[in-house]
């Protein structure tokens, strides 16, 4: 019968909205006839419900609850006015603990109250309640009402606080979302949880479902940060940018911080400019020469930026733009070791410590050789004033470090210490005013008597000032900005090594073709942990054209193989790349990083000429390509390295075991027909050795790899109509010695007496 008592309720309030009857002198109308019919109502509990609801309506909490308790007097079962009183406290009263105890009654009653159950799970997040009680009024929700939202919010934050059930908690959270998309709030508060715990995965999951909510965009950035999408990043903080206000979007850009003087004042010159095509061709440039990969062409270090501008003003912005933490972050990044007056960090890295052991030294002479630093060492405001309780003679009457026996400043502080800055540099930053603002600690005022104290134990009033000035975060920051204005560090990578060799042939359109062939050792690219296991390994290939004003870059991914069987044989997987460009003289850039590990490997190859080769009034030669296999293409095993008519199977290492065959692939360009239309040419090769006194010449046994060809000593001729022609020669390398041979490569062209050579160079490792 509640049900219905309920339902009519419900429907009669719609009405009054309905209709304009809504209005409070209506309602009372309605109090007064329900309070009249009491005497003679045949059901008096619902007449007090009826009450209570219109109550509620007039936000009168002390007749609403007056008139539930009524209700219950009569009927201490009746669901609804259960569920009213809950109302009463959590909505009119704020004492949603109150509330508690009435919904729980409310849904025992009646299990098919989905209102009740709403607010009974509401309640208990507003009460941050998710012990083992919570959780199975949620559970039980779920199984009833699956289409209800909170009760997911309450699961997702429950396992979230476990802090071991990240999945579970993630899988209610979507669940939540998909249910109440319009929560950007709870969104937003649950992927900032993410990130605060650096969860990247779960992170770029639940950001990439945040697509309203420009304040996602950050985060995204960050967790692609973390794999390795430096252009998904940047495009990610580029969408942010756009969102900000006019006068916070040039933050992001402004170079003043990291750049020499010469580029600042060329970022402004750019800047002032109304050519964006000018401005930001400036900062390509820029971050590609700050990039120190190269190969995401700049996008790399410059998505770390616009993280490092976002952390600024996310954490150190209560002054505008940021206070001295966000300058100094914007420099130099995540600090080595942080610790604060709200925080202590007594975890020093032993690095870390022997830094601070040669600042105490220097600041505090012997006193300061045994301390434990917690915190600063240069001396900040304490309140331990005079001599009294002083640790040895460390610190000044009204400035100290901070130890783990001295530590009662009277000032809040915050103390980063990067060990690759200089020699090491520690920033101490205090909030003198106590407004959430911090700068650099000043110089501390000394005192007559840390006059005499500094003179007792042997150093002079100067110097101990002297060294005051000279460690003063200011000052530091001063001048370490003019010599290391920036600093991005590649020290958590491990290295992974792998082969690259780079070859030029004729491209298109009068431009030159670079092939580009990555040998990935396998031995190298697995971990002694791997099980049987598929990897993914990340190609990064990046041309940069002269004096760095463009570039073409690419990525790509590799699947590999790694089993017990492929281990300890020196397997390499192959794969190539290639770049199209004008002739002429430029630098590249390689890459090759392991998914999921700290594993990159990354080489540059700066002067990488690019021949003219569609000049035809020459005889030319492409680069020499030595390989370990070449058979006809129709013969290939796959088409990952056909070249016309060949398949080549690259040898990027170079390296060739004695006792097997070495292949030179070559491409000859501009050959001249003569009368009858032949063309005639001859292929000639020497190999040394190199020695330490010289070269030793090595003869060898060759095939070419053509018809219509006749070996002579060295030399072969060869007969045949194209005037470009692409050609092998098989070597087998019997009896070398080990070490290091150069092919040199000769070409003449019988019909003019042109010649063009090339020479390649191989290895034979020694035998173990």
């Amino acid at each position: 019968m509640h049900k219905v008592l309920y339902s009519t309720i419900y429907l009669l309030l719609i009405s009054f909205a309905s209709t304009g009857f809504a209005q409070n002198r209506d309602l009372h109308d309605v109090i007064n006839r329900l309070k009249a019919d009491l005497a003679t109502a045949s059901d008096s509990s619902a007449s007090y419900a009826r009450l209570g609801l219109l109550y509620l309506r007039l936000e009168e909490a002390d007749s609403a609850e007056a008139a539930f308790q009524n209700a219950l007097a009569l009927r201490p079962n009746l669901a609804i006015a259960h569920t009213g009183l809950g109302r009463v406290y959590q909505n009119l009263r704020n004492k949603p603990d109150r509330a508690l105890s009435h919904y729980e009654k409310a849904v025992a009653i009646d299990t098919t109250d989905a209102d009740a159950h709403n607010r009974l799970i509401k309640t208990l997040l507003a009460l941050e309640n998710t012990g083992s009680h919570a959780r199975k009024a949620a559970s039980q929700t779920i199984a009833r009402f699956p289409d209800l939202s909170s009760p997911y919010l309450l699961l997702a934050r429950a396992h979230r606080e476990e802090g071991s059930a990240h999945q579970v908690a993630l899988y209610y959270y979507k669940k939540y979302l998909e249910r109440n998309p319009e929560d950007h709030e709870t969104a937003y508060q649950f992927a900032y949880a993410l990130y605060e715990a650096k969860e990247y995965r779960d992170l770029e999951d639940i950001t990439s479902r945040m697509r309203e909510d420009p304040r996602a965009l950050p985060l995204l950035a960050q967790a692609l940060i973390q794999r390795r999408d430096h252009e998904g990043a940047l495009t990610a903080f580029q969408r942010y940018i756009e969102t900000l206000p006019k006068e916070e979007q040039p933050l992001f850009d402004d170079i003043s911080y990291i750049g020499s003087k010469a580029e600042a004042r060329a970022y402004r010159l750019a800047s002032a400019s109304d050519d964006k095509t000018q401005r930001e061709r400036f900062l390509t440039r820029f971050w590609l020469q700050k990039d120190p990969f190269k190969t995401s062409g700049g996008a790399l270090r410059r998505a770390e930026h616009y993280r490092r501008v976002w952390h600024a003003r996310t954490h150190f912005g209560k002054k505008w733009p940021w206070d001295r933490r966000g300058e100094i972050y914007i420099r130099y990044g995540e600090p080595d070791y942080i610790s604060t007056s709200r925080k202590l960090n007594a975890i020093v890295p032993l690095d870390v410590q022997r830094i601070q052991e040669q600042r105490a030294y220097a600041i505090y002479g012997d006193a300061g050789i045994e301390a434990n630093f917690v915190g600063p060492v240069y001396p900040i405001r304490t309140m331990e004033q005079g001599s009294t309780g002083r640790v040895g003679d460390m610190g000044f009457t009204d400035y100290r470090p901070v130890t783990t026996t001295s530590g009662w400043t009277s000032v809040p502080w915050e103390v980063w210490l990067y060990k690759n800055l200089g020699q090491g540099a520690e920033f101490t930053f205090t909030d003198e005013f106590l407004g959430g603002n911090y700068d650099f600690a000043p110089v501390p005022s000394l005192t007559e008597e840390d006059l005499a104290n500094a003179e007792s134990s042997g150093r002079s009033y100067m110097s101990v000032i002297q060294r005051l000035n000279e460690f003063n975060p200011a000052t530091l920051a001063q001048s370490l900005a003019a010599i290391e204005p920036e600093l991005y560090s590649i020290e958590t990578l491990e290295p992974l090594d792998f082969y690259f060799d780079t070859l030029t042939f004729r491209g298109p359109e009068n431009k030159t073709e670079l092939q580009v062939i990555f040998g990935l050792p396998l031995d190298n690219v697995a971990l002694l942990t791997d099980p049987d296991t598929t990897v993914v390994v990340e190609r990064r290939t990046a041309l940069l054209y002269p004096r760095a004003l463009d570039f073409q870059n690419t990525k790509s991914a590799l699947a590999i193989d790694i089993t017990d069987d492929h281990r300890g044989r020196g397997l390499q997987a192959l794969s190539s790349v290639r770049h199209i460009a004008e002739p002429g003289e430029y630098e590249l850039a390689v890459e090759a990083w392991r998914q999921n590990t700290n594993r990159i490997g990354a080489y540059r190859q700066p002067n990488l000429h690019f021949p003219t080769y569609h000049d035809k009034s020459r005889l030319m030669m492409s680069d020499i390509q030595v390989a370990s296999r070449i058979v006809e293409a129709d013969r290939a095993p796959d088409t990952s390295f056909v070249r016309g008519d060949l398949y080549i199977q690259p040898q990027p290492s170079a390296t060739f075991v004695p006792g097997m065959s070495m292949y030179v692939y070559f491409e000859i360009y501009n050959l001249k027909r003569d009368e009858f239309g032949q063309t005639r040419y001859t292929i000639s090769y020497e190999v040394q050795k190199r020695q330490e006194t010289g070269f030793a010449l090595v003869s060898l046994l060759a095939k070419l790899g053509k018809k219509n060809t006749e070996a002579v000593g060295l030399s072969f001729d060869q007969v045949g109509t194209n005037p470009d022609e692409n050609t092998y020669l098989e070597m087998p390398l019997t009896n070398l010695a080990s070490g290091r041979y150069t092919l040199k490569l000769t070409i003449t062209d019988k019909n003019t007496g042109q010649s063009t050579k090339k020479d390649a160079v191989f290895f034979i490792p020694g035998t173990r």
